[in-house]
């Protein structure tokens, strides 16, 4: 498929930075399951007039590669944390636009199974979707 090429060459290019070969290795898991949301939320939350702003485009999936692409080798030493990092991304780009519980469920139901069919990896709903901490910290000894 395009899009895996597309991205993975993308991602694959990143990781080769200085990423340990355990993290080089779950490139594929993040892309298959970056365009297997895409796929699925176009398929199953399409824009009705109540939710007329369900509208998604290959451009999100972008920003979750991007979004993964903004961190350094020192903060994602284990498969674990950059699973999270994919986690927090999707839900950064999907899961922040959805508006009600029932969709909201949908999407944390569908990052559990694609946690355990592609990455490979077990995870608590609990501390999965609570404990995400990643972002852009400002220079605290730099001058506002």
């Amino acid at each position: 498929m395009t899009l895996t090429t597309i991205f993975s060459s993308i991602l694959k290019g990143f990781l080769g930075t200085g990423f340990g070969d355990k993290v080089k290795n779950l490139e594929e898991a993040a892309i298959a399951s970056t365009i297997e949301i895409y796929t699925k939320i176009q398929e199953d939350l399409r824009p009705t007039p109540a939710k007329f702003h369900y509208l998604f485009n290959l451009r999100d999936v972008s920003k979750v590669i991007q979004g993964i692409c903004m961190t350094k080798p020192v903060s994602i030493q284990n498969e674990d944390t950059f699973m999270k990092l994919w986690v927090n991304e999707s839900f950064r780009v999907f899961y922040d636009r959805l508006i009600n519980d029932e969709d909201r469920h949908w999407f944390k139901s569908l990052i559990l199974e694609l946690i355990a069919k592609n990455f490979k990896l077990s995870a608590d709903e609990n501390t999965i979707f609570h404990d995400l901490r990643f972002g852009d910290l400002l220079k605290l000894d730099s001058p506002i």
